[in-house]
């Protein structure tokens, strides 16, 4: 981190997270960083901005939809949501009463555990360690003034892209080994092709978590 240099943690924490939620690396267009610039100057907090990719991320799994998200713009609404709701909770004008009153959500217990699993792989898988311990960092971003739903389609998203990169950080071998189970279990099936996607999809993370012993990225209690 840029402890003199906030600016710059700000781009790169929402660069490497945009790049998580879609899966593959990503590097933003001239376009979507002068987007992102105007965020950081407006101050959009870090927390709102996640949000914001999160949401537009899970709506566009739930609607299966082929096109994929390559353009922080796409996301800019959605944005300026998250961001309006931290505006109005730090003034105290929308705070959640009665029922809806869920207090704080602490997410340090979430946070401690996948550390602790990133310091059991530090000397037997390098490369999965920095992975998990990437995706505590970015947990750890997650505000406390966010409403549940938003928290845990931030928590999905985020356990989506530990999964992915996790089974990118295996070897050669277990990969192989994963995709040959997976391929057996699909081909047994007699679903659409898209329904054997989801399940392979399913099944993939399924077998990375089991391989691994992965937390899952959820609440307490």
């Amino acid at each position: 981190m840029h402890a003199e240099n906030p600016e710059i943690d700000y781009y790169r924490t929402v660069e490497d997270l945009f790049s998580s939620l879609r899966g593959v690396p990503h590097i933003l267009s001239p376009r979507d960083f002068q987007l992102l610039r105007s965020w950081w100057r407006d101050g959009v907090p870090v927390a709102a901005v996640a949000a914001g990719l999160t949401e537009v991320f899970a709506k566009n799994r739930e609607r299966d939809d082929p096109d994929p998200i390559t353009s922080l713009s796409y996301c800019r609404h959605a944005v300026k949501r998250h961001a309006k709701r931290h505006a109005e909770m730090r003034v105290g004008t929308a705070r959640p009463t009665g029922d809806d009153d869920v207090g704080e959500l602490d997410l340090q217990p979430l946070v401690d555990r996948l550390n602790a699993t990133a310091e059991r792989f530090e000397t037997t898988r390098p490369a999965v360690a920095r992975v998990i311990t990437a995706i505590a960092g970015r947990a750890e971003l997650v505000g406390d003034d966010l409403p549940p739903g938003a928290v845990d389609e931030h928590l999905f998203a985020l356990e989506s892209a530990m999964l992915a990169e996790c089974l990118a950080a295996l070897t050669d071998e277990e990969r192989r080994a994963i995709e040959a189970t997976v391929g057996d279990a699909v081909a047994a099936t007699t679903a659409s092709e898209e329904a054997r996607s989801r399940s392979a999809r399913a099944l993939r993370d399924r077998e990375v978590r089991l391989l691994l012993e992965l937390p899952r990225l959820e609440l307490d209690g």
